[in-house]
């Protein structure tokens, strides 16, 4: 008969669920999230061991946050990870103990998703100069936003993203471009990977955007990679020869929907949700979706069976940029 492991202290339980999220593959930003949520808790009530929360802990924090202004949207995130906590802790120590049980959030009225319409997204991608009126700049843009809304990107994964997997030394790729296979390959642990097919006008940015590439490389790095491998090696590029920023990404962003006239915030992470809701309502496929958007997180995803290369091809086509035919 297995003895129950001993329950770590609430701050040692706290690390180590989130060490174990980090172990399934959850994104920087989700552990960021989480230790947010959780940290909320434990500053309201500073309990030495996580079985001493009852529910009444849980109840008063989320008022007191209530009365300080958060909003009910953020105070149901919070309650959904206390949750996931609680859930982790129970399963992993054999506890039984889930003080969020008959926790409700404050009710309100939850804004809508911050997604474009699909004319805006077709007014913000199309609008684009021709190829032989475009800086190198004018289609590296254009390449990261379709990238952006055709795949689903994290803003850090195009960041990210390699020409091709590189492993030396003194740097090894988090994500690259699969040009054989169409795709963008993610790294989010060593022993996990997760593939994102390129949609079709997405891939011909991609190219266009390649053979222009090198103009921003400095003469000194394209005879010696080494001296700075991680540029080098990045698909995108700053003016000035290096990868590039999420700052940059951001304002061009910003700056492409002044163009076009766009009367509301345009922001990388609106292009990703974008991206989820237009999918999900042409295919009415949350399975699908979710894999391509990498949700990772165990309590998410236990129940999803996983679609193999050619189902995700398939899938993909309900999506409006993912056409594959020949005039494309």
């Amino acid at each position: 008969m297995n003895t129950p492991k001993k329950s770590p202290s609430t701050e040692q339980a706290l690390h180590d669920w989130l060490q174990h999220l980090h172990q399934q593959g959850a994104a920087h930003d989700t552990l960021e999230a989480y230790a947010r949520d959780l940290k909320h808790l434990i500053t309201h009530y500073a309990v030495k061991s996580p079985l001493r929360y009852e529910r009444n802990h849980l109840q008063f924090a989320l008022e007191e946050l209530h009365a300080k202004g958060l909003k009910p949207r953020s105070l149901a995130r919070m309650l959904s990870a206390w949750r996931n906590f609680f859930n982790w802790l129970s399963a992993e120590y054999q506890t039984g103990h889930n003080p969020c049980l008959g926790v409700k959030a404050p009710k309100g009225n939850f804004p809508d998703p911050q997604i474009l319409s699909l004319a805006h997204i077709q007014q913000l991608l199309d609008c684009a100069p021709p190829l032989s009126e475009s800086t190198a700049v004018d289609i590296r843009d254009q390449a990261i936003f379709e990238l952006l809304y055709s795949s689903g990107l994290r803003l850090a994964e195009i960041i990210a993203l390699d020409l091709e997997p590189i492993k030396a030394s003194s740097y090894e790729s988090k994500a690259w471009v699969d040009w054989a296979e169409q795709e963008v390959q993610i790294a989010t642990k060593q022993e996990r990977q997760r593939s994102v097919p390129i949609g079709s006008k997405a891939l011909a940015a991609l190219e266009h955007w390649t053979q222009l590439r090198p103009q921003l490389l400095p003469d000194a790095l394209l005879q010696d990679p080494e001296q700075d491998l991680d540029s080098f090696s990045a698909v995108f590029l700053g003016v000035r020869g290096q990868r590039i920023s999420a700052r940059v990404i951001q304002k061009q962003l910003e700056l492409r929907a002044k163009k076009v006239g766009l009367d509301l915030r345009v922001f990388p992470h609106r292009l990703r949700n974008s991206f989820a809701n237009h999918l999900l309502e042409s295919s009415n496929d949350l399975q699908g979706v979710q894999q391509l958007m990498g949700h990772a997180v165990p309590e998410s995803t236990t129940s999803l069976k996983q679609l193999n290369p050619e189902q995700l091809v398939q899938f993909l086509q309900a999506h409006p940029r993912h056409n594959k035919s020949k005039d494309s």
